[in-house]
């Protein structure tokens, strides 16, 4: 058998029913609540969703054809562990991930074969461009830091990305106030009022983006987006000629919570847009089911830049189809200090020159 308890929606403490009154109250807030009103709210049961719930269709991986095998071989880097794909006639070159000289490579054999591909639309020339003026201007930037031969570094790679898409019912609970303050005799009373609020509805997301690269930080690959994926192709090998391209080494699997905690938040901020007219909006629970999910896998163009100053690592990437860019730059801590006292100095003699006119016009 079952048992059943009431809590207050302000303080979570148990209700008890007041015969004065002939409702439930609450002994450790002081509120009082209508019995309908209670046994309306406790029929609204949205449980929050976990990653388990959220179930995916994963497709079925397929292995490259032998034809297509031939054309590609793979190496790994022994610094970082990257597993990168590139052209036959590439003997050794430098990690794209860490800058470091890679290993002779190897045949490639039982790769996955991508769903998809987008194609690159930027040239090395506009990456090279969007970089010289990300360096512009800034007057901390180190001096050596920007320079021709460090531009020629960069590579462009294909990023394998999961797409995640379904369909969701979705339903969210909200603890909402209004506050209403009158004037009672020599008081100034606030009362507060509780609402229980309930919205549900129906979403379809489409290719929300998840990367399977370890080696490629998460945070930088969502700033470069969006990308167009109406301009995804059928993938064909010829695409990665005079690039690089990296297998996933993370699965759909491990990528789907990221991908469910995208759809949630969209869910949430969705939801939360419908409430209006209330003082304070706390989201309570989420409760999301999938449809029709489904995972591919597509391969994402990427300019990047792994370069080293001071034996620290900078990281430039720029969306290969839409010029997106993104990188942190190094500061000179010299150029900073001297900038920082300039600085000083100058609010310092602006507050004397201040002084002054204030004293010589008799304010002070």
């Amino acid at each position: 058998m079952e048992t059943t308890s009431f809590r207050c929606p302000c303080c979570g403490a148990a209700l008890y029913f007041g015969a004065d009154s002939q409702e439930l109250e609450c002994a450790s807030c002081g509120n009082t609540f209508p019995l309908e009103g209670v046994e309306q709210a406790s029929a609204i049961h949205v449980e929050e969703t976990t990653d388990d719930q959220m179930t995916w269709t994963m497709s079925p991986e397929r292995n490259m054809a032998e034809e297509v095998q031939g054309h590609l071989k793979a190496y790994r880097c022994e610094t970082c562990g990257a597993e990168i794909l590139a052209d036959p006639e590439i003997a050794a070159t430098e990690c794209v991930y860490c800058g470091n000289p890679s290993v002779m490579p190897q045949v490639l054999t039982g790769i996955y074969r991508p769903d998809g591909v987008l194609p690159f639309k930027k040239t090395r020339e506009e990456a090279q461009e969007a970089f010289r003026r990300h360096c512009t201007g800034k007057k901390l930037l180190p001096t050596g830091f920007f320079t021709e031969s460090r531009l020629e570094k960069i590579q462009g790679v294909y990023v394998p990305f999961w797409l995640f898409e379904c369909e969701t019912e979705a339903d969210m609970t909200f603890n909402a106030t209004r506050t209403t303050v009158t004037r009672e005799g020599q008081y100034m009373v606030t009362r507060t009022r509780h609402y229980l609020l309930h919205r549900g509805g129906h979403m379809a997301f489409e290719k929300v983006p998840v990367d399977g690269a370890k080696n490629m930080d998460d945070t930088m690959m969502e700033s470069i987006e969006p990308f167009d994926y109406r301009m995804i192709e059928d993938f064909q090998v010829a695409y990665l000629s005079g690039f690089q391209a990296q297998r996933h080494d993370v699965s759909a699997e491990n990528c789907q919570p990221r991908a469910n905690e995208r759809i949630r938040q969209s869910v949430r901020s969705i939801m939360q847009s419908t409430v209006q007219g209330y003082h304070t909006v706390v989201p309570a629970n989420t409760q999301i089911q999938l449809q029709n999910s489904r995972v591919k896998q597509v391969l994402m163009p990427v300019w990047l830049l792994n370069t080293k100053w001071k034996d620290q690592m900078f990281t430039f990437a720029m969306n290969g189809q839409t010029g997106q860019f993104i990188g942190d730059l190094p500061t000179d801590k010299g150029k900073f200090w001297k900038w920082l006292l300039g600085l000083s100095a100058g609010i310092g003699l602006g507050g004397c020159v201040l002084a002054y006119v204030l004293f010589s016009m008799g304010v002070i």
